[in-house]
């Protein structure tokens, strides 16, 4: 999933402080479950998160 700067900055805006980490071309976010990375990739934000989580809970033996 991929976001524009703007998007990404809203989404930010509504977490608390303490739980992101930010960078020149990475975000994460500590989510409660598992780490969220947002990598720059020259023209917007992209992340795996979705996919990781659902992989996760798709998978029996988790």
């Amino acid at each position: 999933m991929c976001l524009t700067t703007e998007a990404l900055y809203l989404f930010l805006s509504l977490m608390p402080a303490e739980l992101l980490d930010l960078s020149a071309d990475r975000v994460v976010l500590k989510a409660e479950t598992r780490e969220a990375h947002w990598v720059w990739n020259g023209e917007s934000w992209c992340t795996m998160a979705p996919q990781v989580d659902a992989d996760y809970r798709l998978d029996p033996a988790a």
